[in-house]
């Protein structure tokens, strides 16, 4: 449920159509030859023409559905090639995918994986086979597909994508991209937003066209963009942007290519939170606004070892003095820095963060040489012994009420010392305790299924931090969620006789700005769901319990009429839990080492996959593409449906380390002893991908599994296309 060179684009287009007449080749060789001779530059490639381009989303409780739609007009005397890009949220589950060619819609349907592949490789034996691998930059996914469009003819690409908002730093952000090619005349993007208990604020930033973080604070005074139309009464929120051409033109000449984004928050009075039950369903938002920060025991772990060498390590020193200069004085704190050895900055305790200490720490941090080997194992053991002191007991730890964080970098694998990840985690989970561990893997040498698995046993959430010019900044803003913990072990509990199949209810730590969600179903003849919560805050344990009414209502309406363009707030709450649990199933498969057992949380995630038509790492969807072709087959020998892979994926991290060992040889750094594990079995170039046949009549669409190490070439998209 978890964004250097960001990645590396392994776009890998494995299909063309054949359509250029040799008049028209002849007309581009002339046209070249022209331009070279008057010092230009190289000729604009004749394009088909997108007449519409269309994002509209609906937001309920957080719960967004977004749909892209495209619509491309052939007006060439060729047949030409139309792709349709989108990038969409990690975090998301595509719920639909059509096509509209010369009046037919070609609907997708979701299928498990195991048939989807068995349809691919079918395909694939009659020569009808393309792909196309999609990369994940910064918690982003790339959807392309494309299909051949004779002259004349129009074809409309339609996505759909589910995902709930998470709350960050006090506020919701709801990121749609607006990538059409080119430009557009009729460019809208509608965005509607309800939220019952109300929206506090609301913000429409300025068109976004780096990824990258910057040091602009939320509150600063910006513009939305020209042509963005806001009406918003006390529970909606009504957001148009229609762009000209010229305003098009303004921003790039070859369309747009940028991120609108709009932040927001809700209001959320009661201290419980908010509870709705809808059509045997509910959710419960727990997100207390007011209270009082707790006082933590931070530890930060920082890996030191020679791939840290250069940037890397220059970075990690930045953040580090910004993030010790935000240390409340209430906290304590140490660092542990390891390589080959474990190096404490304290020995055998943590400090208070006064001005004096703090000051020492900054020294430190700036001292800190990256040389050696990778210790995973030792310094998360040396942690422990901080957080976990051996002659403190429970009691201490109920004393202090200061909430223990372990907070741990690392950009490569574990090299010396104890290097099973098995042993890690069974060590780490017996000397951790109580202590909450954040794994941040800096760059995609990192282990980043260790950090995950170790964040998941040990009270955590993994992150990566990737390399680019931002990286402190990416360091500073995780810190900041976890810098002001507001309580610890809470329970969100319902009644057995009442409540069923609940997602995860109990929860280490809730930091302020963020929001924790429960989902669950309600037993039939309910009228009261009562919810009890209990949890420690700065001083002692809390406890709240409240009835809920169970209305038969499907919400209200106000002066927008917001709810017009929805599908219906009971349908919302529905699909959230199907949407949780499956992640929920998926992440205990991540963490479960018994086979039996990952057979069956597949099966389940499988089940309730194909169920709510939704792209998960364990289904795919398959739609049918139109192909002129079909026309000339026999329509009582009809040619057997085939199929394309194109996969939606995270799981290219075999190519981006071949890639990055290259470029540390290149650059002259020193050997980096995590580079080793390199699958000698993938090709090294695009050059080695085996050319596909033309004919192409159906795709695949699948996203990738969670980057598992034991499943990463088995799944990745190498291993499906090639």
């Amino acid at each position: 449920m978890f964004l250097k060179v960001p990645c590396v684009l392994v776009f890998f287009t494995l299909y063309m159509r054949e359509g250029l007449s040799e008049d028209y080749d002849a007309k581009v060789s002339t046209n070249i030859n022209l331009q070279r001779a008057k010092r230009q530059s190289k000729p604009t490639k004749p394009v088909l023409k997108v007449t519409d381009y269309l994002v509209k989303c609906s937001v309920v409780s957080r719960y967004a559905v977004t749909t892209v739609q495209s619509s491309v007009w052939n007006q060439l005397p060729i047949t030409k090639e139309a792709a349709f890009e989108v990038d969409l949220p990690s975090s998301a589950f595509i719920s639909n995918f059509t096509i509209t060619s010369s009046g037919k819609v070609y609907v997708a349907q979701v299928k498990e994986r195991a048939a989807a592949r068995k349809m691919y490789d079918t395909a694939k034996k009659q020569g009808k086979t393309a792909g196309l691998v999609a990369t994940k930059e910064r918690e982003i996914e790339k959807f392309r597909v494309a299909v051949s469009v004779p002259s004349g003819a129009r074809v409309s690409f339609f996505l759909t994508y589910e995902e709930l908002l998470q709350r960050r730093l006090g506020r919701y952000e709801l990121t749609l991209g607006l990538r059409p090619g080119q430009l557009v005349q009729n460019l809208t993007l509608d965005v509607c937003i309800r939220e019952r208990t109300g929206i506090s604020f609301l913000k429409v930033l300025p068109l976004r066209t780096s990824r990258a973080v910057t040091n602009t604070p939320a509150q600063a005074s910006t513009d939305a963009p020209a042509s963005t139309h806001v009406e918003q009464s006390p529970e909606c929120a009504r957001v148009r942007y229609t762009p000209t051409l010229n305003q098009q033109k303004s921003i790039s000449s070859n369309g747009l290519n940028a991120d609108f984004i709009i932040q927001y928050d809700v209001d959320l009075k009661d201290l419980i939170g908010d509870v709705q039950v809808y059509d045997g369903y509910f959710v419960h938002y727990f997100a207390p606004r007011g209270l009082p920060v707790v006082p933590k025991d931070v530890i930060f772990v920082i890996d030191v070892s020679s791939s840290m060498i250069g940037n890397k390590i220059k970075q990690t020193k930045q953040a580090m003095s910004t993030i010790l200069g935000d240390l409340r004085e209430g906290d304590h704190f140490n660092i542990i820095t390891f390589s080959d050895k474990v190096h404490t900055w304290k020995k055998g305790k943590t400090v208070r963060a006064t001005r004096q200490n703090v000051w020492e720490a900054k020294e430190f941090v700036k001292r800190i040489i990256a040389e050696g080997w990778t210790n995973i194992n030792a310094a998360l053991l040396s942690a422990a012994q901080l957080v976990n002191p051996p002659s403190s007991g429970p009691s201490r730890r109920t004393s202090s009420h200061r909430v223990p964080l372990v907070i741990f970098l690392t950009d490569g694998e574990a090299t010396i010392g104890v290097t099973s990840s098995e042993t890690i985690l069974s060590n780490a989970k017996k000397a951790l305790g109580s202590a909450s561990l954040f794994g941040l893997a800096f760059g995609d040498d990192a282990d980043f299924l260790l950090l995950k698995r170790l964040a998941l046993e040990n009270r955590g959430v993994a992150r990566m931090v990737y390399e680019d010019a931002d990286a402190a900044l990416q360091l500073k803003d995780f810190y900041d969620e976890v810098a002001s913990p507001l309580l610890s072990d809470i329970q969100l509990s319902y009644l057995d006789d009442q409540a069923f199949d609940v997602t995860r209810s109990l929860f280490p730590n809730y930091f302020q700005g963020s929001e924790l969600v429960v989902t669950g179903r309600v037993k039939t003849g309910v009228k009261d769901l009562k919810v009890l919560v209990s949890a420690i805050d700065s001083k002692q344990q809390m406890k709240l319990e409240n009835d809920v009414f169970i209305s038969q209502e499907n919400g209200t309406t106000d002066s927008l009429e917001c709810s017009g363009d929805l599908e219906g707030i009971s349908s919302f709450v529905h699909r959230l839990w199907a949407y949780f649990t499956i992640k929920e199933l998926l992440l205990a498969k991540l963490n479960s080492t018994d086979p039996a057992t990952q057979k069956l949380l597949t099966d389940k995630a499988t089940n309730l996959s194909l169920k709510y038509n939704f792209v998960t790492p364990v289904t795919s969807l398959v739609v049918v593409k139109p192909d002129e072709d079909e026309a000339t087959q026999s329509p009582t020998t009809p040619e057997p449906t085939t199929a394309a892979t194109i996969t939606t994926t995270a799981t290219t991290t075999a190519t981006t380390k071949m890639s990055a060992a290259g470029v540390a040889k290149k650059s002259g750094s020193p050997p980096n002893p995590k580079h080793k594990k390199l699958n000698p079995g993938l090709p090294k170039s695009p050059s080695k991908y085996p050319k596909t046949p033309q004919n192409i009549s159906g795709y695949i669409i699948q996203k990738s599994s969670y980057n598992l190490k034991s499943e990463l070439y088995e799944n990745s998209p190498c291993t499906i296309l090639c």
